[in-house]
């Protein structure tokens, strides 16, 4: 009951705003479509709650006041880029161009500035990263990168792309680790929801080295060990 109320509302509050904020993307500039999307995953995260799952952010500590930086993430639920926004609705992010064959979603995206890469292009990607690059050096905005480059499940993990070494390095920012446990409770994209506390955890920032293995090793490492240790505290309390 409680998964079905969620999924209902999740795509009745999607859709509606969808549409009822569509005439925001003839306005000039990417603000408009920043504010509808920033308060699309703030109500998200309320509806969330409303259904049974809190958020608790940590690490707040570790992102710096002072510059921009490149979030590094793990993906393992379909909510995790909302939760993000929610915290901070100015975000730039790097989507894979799948999300672009959803009605109206890759509108709202692309009005907003988001830097799209083919996901399987490999090397030829480079060429999208690097005019996001450019745009984010304009911009002045952290960005959020998903270095799995899709979704995995619980207790699994892709091995790390060098697009987000290729961004810091771009770019001369810190690249802040960010481990999560959203996936104990809503799994992927399936219809299932669990209660509890779910956890998005930012790491001490890691300085964007010369040599790309090295970094995306030590960088793969931590996001991977500290989810695993976030989801066998999800695991315990829903026990």
């Amino acid at each position: 009951m409680r998964a079905t109320l969620f999924h209902t509302g999740f795509w009745a509050l999607a859709g509606s705003l969808a549409i009822a904020c569509a005439p925001l993307l003839l306005w000039p500039g990417r603000h408009a479509a920043v504010w509808a999307i920033g308060a699309f995953s703030k109500l998200f995260r309320g509806w969330l709650r409303l259904c049974g799952v809190k958020l608790e952010y940590r690490g707040l500590e570790h992102i710096p006041a002072d510059q921009p930086v490149i979030f590094a993430a793990k993906h393992q639920s379909y909510g995790d880029g909302l939760c993000h926004l929610a915290r901070d609705p100015a975000l730039a992010y790097v989507i894979g161009d799948h999300m672009l064959r959803f009605p109206l979603v890759g509108l709202y995206l692309q009005r907003a500035g988001a830097v799209v890469v083919d996901n399987e292009a490999g090397r030829r990607a480079n060429g999208a990263l690097d005019d996001g690059a450019a745009q984010l050096a304009r911009d002045q905005r952290s960005a959020l990168i998903f270095p799995e480059g899709g979704l995995t499940p619980v207790g699994e993990g892709r091995r790390f792309r060098k697009g987000v070494h290729r961004l810091a390095h771009a770019l001369d920012r810190p690249v802040i680790p960010v481990a999560t446990n959203l996936g104990c409770f809503w799994p992927e994209q399936e219809k299932v929801l669990h209660p509890g506390t779910a956890v998005i955890e930012f790491l001490p920032a890691m300085p964007a080295e010369t040599d790309s293995r090295a970094f995306i090793g030590a960088l793969q490492h931590k996001v991977q060990d500290q989810t695993r240790t976030l989801e066998g505290e999800a695991l315990r309390d829903r026990s």
